[in-house]
């Protein structure tokens, strides 16, 4: 402060007429909320005001003349005796100039943030006095708790903290989530890799993981996702990137990859490392990983087609057997793109209701009579023409289409079979397939039920198949529910593709079903393999005893329909008696070989020896 300012300002004073042995100055250093100590110039207490003797827990007596870093600093912090002989405050430091703050103890041992701010007395020649070693120039530090402050900083720093990890990680496996990936794989070195080619990405989804939530709990099924993404963590390097993007699905962001080989061979640690059982409550979970791999192959490929490629080479991982890694390639990538194109036009196709259901009949071979058809769905494809169920149904079932594609066919099956009805032949009945979701459709049987009654059509002339890769693969669909609550409509349930490989006599005994289709593998062996001709005999004779139906499809020669009839199968369908027809063409059909010769006897041309020409419609 410049000396004229400093002899203007007011003195502190008592008022006039008030006497006291202490100056005002004094009174008010004591009553600060904020402690005070003066120090010399080597850093030793002269004195302090009583707030600061609280703060320290030190009386000004027990600390005179000693440094205050002897008591105030942690034990590991404060410096040598040597140290201390040696220190002076420097008046030109910059201590003087700011605020500093330190983690300081008490004398409890309890410790606190200490706000101080320094000050320099210069006292000159009236410091000195008559000794010649008194000091001309004090030091004045302010101190001020601000433990609390500091504490409260903390936690928002740590709830910040939190709240930006939780914003970039998921809550269960600690890995990064998409957001993270997205700021990932925009970043500058991320970016670079990509354009030399360094870079790979493992698109990783658990086998069978709805089994293990199924059948040993979702808290299984938490210590499942977390044993993966420990080991994937294990395999990641410090530039890689591990995230969980879906319920149960992965990735794994390889940098600094230079071939193909290289990623290869990471995949495969990956695949062995969380193949290692894991234990769990007393339980081994086998955890099973299907990985899909791809890497740049141009600078111009952008991070998210890598994922994409990846996406698509996972899928081949999973159809093609799980718990392998393949490597994106361009047939991949065409076949995926075909897949898309087929999605698109199955949504318009479904809103536009380009389908068409065509009739295959069924000849009881009792009486060789027509007792009935099974409606096979048609996609009448605006440039390719009509299209087979297996051209599309399963890409309706991965774009979660095919209960709408079922439900389209129900309709049509029963507009045909009251087309049937209105032609005279009103004895007939109808088999129509259902796929799991619409199976596992609560509202199911109400609407099969609404739709009979509307056409006026009585539902035991209605026969629902399901396949056997319904039951086996329907996850949390209740098949006996479900059938029971068709029977209890009065249709009748029968097991499609029966004889497929898969362990049919136990769904006949755990099901309440009506009958089993033979399937056409079964059928077609049976003029060539004596085993076979037993089995089919067996089954025919136990659903004899079951009270079931039973219905050969497939059946093409008149050896096979030999064969059935020896073995006293029911009925049968297949390409020997007429290839599946449009609607019309089945009405024509009817009304040309009706009625049938007794006993059948096929001729290369059908039935008869002169039956109605048809178009030669591919099988199915």
């Amino acid at each position: 402060m410049p000396q004229d300012e400093d002899k203007t300002r007011p003195r502190l004073r008592w008022p006039g007429g008030v006497t006291a042995d202490r100056p005002l100055s004094e009174l008010v250093l004591e009553h600060l909320r904020d402690g005070v100590a003066v120090l010399d110039m080597r850093g030793r207490v002269r004195w302090m005001n009583r707030a600061l003797e609280g703060m320290i827990g030190y009386s000004c007596a027990e600390i005179r003349d000693h440094h205050p870093a002897e008591f105030i600093l942690p034990p590991d912090q404060r410096p040598s005796s040597e140290d201390l002989a040696r220190f002076r405050y420097r008046p030109d430091g910059g201590l003087f100039d700011r605020f500093r703050v330190s983690e300081h103890i008490r004398a409890d041992g309890s410790r606190f943030w200490n706000q101080q701010s320094h000050a320099l007395i210069d006292l000159g020649a009236a410091g000195a006095g008559d000794d010649p070693d008194a000091p001309q120039q004090l030091v004045v530090i302010g101190c001020r708790d601000i433990t609390a402050q500091v504490e409260t900083e903390a936690a928002l720093h740590r709830a910040k903290d939190e709240l930006e990890h939780a914003a970039f990680h998921d809550d269960l496996t600690g890995l990064a989530n998409r957001k993270r990936l997205t700021a990932y794989m925009r970043s500058d070195p991320v970016l670079r890799f990509i354009r030399e080619g360094q870079i790979g990405v493992l698109q990783i989804d658990l086998d069978k993981f709805k089994e293990i939530n199924d059948t040993l709990g979702h808290a299984a099924g938490d210590a499942t996702l977390r044993h993966v993404a420990a080991g994937l963590t294990r395999n990641a390097g410090p530039d890689d990137l591990v995230c969980r993007t879906g319920g149960d699905e992965f990735l794994l962001i390889c940098a600094r990859v230079s071939s193909q080989d290289a990623l290869m061979t990471r995949a495969e640690l990956v695949l062995r490392d969380i193949a290692v059982p894991l234990d769990w409550e007393e339980q081994t979970i086998h955890v099973g990983i299907s990985i899909g791999a791809s890497m740049p192959v141009s600078d111009t490929v952008s991070g998210e087609a890598l994922i994409q490629q990846a996406d698509q080479a996972l899928y081949s991982a999973k159809n093609g057997g799980r718990g392998q890694v393949v490597f994106y390639s361009e047939y991949l990538g065409r076949r995926y793109r075909a897949q898309q194109k087929i999605a698109r036009e199955l949504r318009v196709a479904v809103e536009e209701n380009q389908f068409e259901v065509y009739l295959q009949p069924q000849l009881r071979l009792e009486s060789d009579t027509i007792s009935g058809c099974e409606a096979l769905i048609r996609w009448n494809h605006p440039e390719r023409g009509t299209l087979l169920p297996g051209v599309f149904l399963e890409e309706a079932r991965r774009s979660q289409l095919l209960a709408d594609v079922d439900y389209i066919s129900m309709n049509l099956a029963l507009d045909a079979l009251q087309t049937l009805d209105r032609a005279g032949h009103h004895n007939l009945t109808m088999s129509i397939n259902v796929s799991s979701p619409v199976l596992a459709d609560e509202n199911y049987p109400g609407l099969l039920d609404w739709a009979l009654q509307s056409r006026d059509l009585a539902p035991e002339r209605i026969c629902v198949e399901i396949l056997e890769t319904t039951i086996l693969d329907g996850g949390e669909l209740d098949v006996v529910t479900a059938v029971d609550r068709l029977r209890r409509l009065g249709v009748h349930v029968a097991l499609d593709d029966f004889g497929t490989g898969y362990a049919g006599l136990a769904h006949m005994s755990a099901f309440e079903i009506d009958g089993i289709k033979l399937d056409f593998s079964m059928i077609r062996r049976l003029e060539s393999d004596p085993r076979n001709r037993v089995i089919t005999r067996s089954l025919i004779r136990l659903c004899g005893l079951l009270g079931m139906d039973v219905v050969a499809e497939g059946v093409e020669t008149q050896g096979q329909l030999d064969i059935l009839r020896r073995a006293d199968c029911p009925c049968i369908q297949g390409f020997g008696l007429a290839r599946p027809m449009p609607v019309a063409d089945m009405l024509a059909w009817l009304d040309e070989m009706l009625p049938l010769p007794s006993p059948l006897f096929f001729t290369d041309r059908g039935p008869r020896a002169h039956p109605l020409a048809l178009p030669d419609i591919s099988n199915g």
